[in-house]
């Protein structure tokens, strides 16, 4: 298998949506089946322990359970340490720090967004639990970028990707379910929720990092510096209500050769 073949992603059309929704709903489940705890005493629920042995897990109940319209079902996604409580600033600056170390990693990281965005590097375990389970051979990527990049993050490459996944099942279970059951068929649009937010950290960083280059370049001229590459971003999150996401042809254009519309792409 070439190192371009262990990433090759075919752009998830909506032909494909009833193979990534039945995981999705799977997850949901999951969720409402764990009871939650008090804001002094939250409950504890562990998804995973990655290799340098920090924990992935959810607190639940999460901030959004004690609210005027309280949203029971709010869980706090968590890696490491509870007290280290990640925004998207923080992610966004930490993938921006692969940009810095070298431009194709930072899309082959970008890539792994998108593909665990519809689950393509997810198992199903025999208890029906859907988690996040790279191959070893991207894994060993993973730590290769990280050590590259001089430590993406203080939870490294694969505790951010750990993050973005739970951050996104916390979204789903907050937008699409319906009598205590998953659903995408009715108020939202299927997209809201895990799929928005994971291609929104595509779009900004990878916007960001080209503004970037883009000054650098025109240094010496700066009257020539195309703010219209940084606003018409900042323009859609106000339209969108705080999701960006690319198109089809951005993401074609940004993430090639990794992602592709036509032609085969490894689960």
């Amino acid at each position: 298998m070439t190192f371009r073949n262990t990433f090759r992603t075919r752009i998830q059309s909506s032909n494909a949506r009833a193979t990534w929704e039945v995981k999705r709903a799977k997850r949901v489940r999951d969720a409402l089946s764990w009871k939650g705890g008090t804001q002094e005493n939250p409950r504890k629920y562990l998804v995973a322990i990655l290799p340098n042995g920090l924990e992935v897990y959810f607190v639940k109940p999460g901030k959004e359970a004690k609210r005027m319209i309280p949203n029971p079902q709010d869980m706090l996604p968590v890696v490491g340490n509870l007290n280290v409580k990640l925004k998207f600033e923080d992610v966004w600056r930490y993938l921006s720090r692969i940009s810095v170390a070298d431009f194709d990693d930072f899309r082959i990281a970008l890539t792994l967004i998108y593909r665990s965005a519809y689950f393509l590097d997810h198992v199903v375990r025999k208890d029906d639990r859907v988690r996040y389970e790279p191959s070893q051979e991207i894994a060993t990527y993973i730590d290769d970028i990280d050590r590259k990049a001089r430590g993406v993050s203080p939870i490294g490459l694969m505790g951010l990707l750990s993050f973005l996944g739970i951050l996104g099942w916390n979204e789903d279970t907050k937008y699409h379910v319906e009598n205590n059951e998953p659903t995408f068929s009715s108020k939202y649009n299927p997209n809201v929720g895990r799929i928005n937010t994971l291609l929104t950290c595509i779009r900004v960083p990878y916007q960001a990092s080209l503004f970037v280059i883009h000054c650098i370049e025109k240094a010496n001229d700066v009257k020539t510096i195309d703010f219209s590459l940084l606003y018409t971003m900042m323009q859609q999150f106000a339209k969108s209500r705080g999701t960006c996401t690319p198109t089809h042809r951005q993401l074609v254009e940004w993430l090639s050769p990794y992602v592709e519309r036509k032609g085969s792409a490894n689960p």
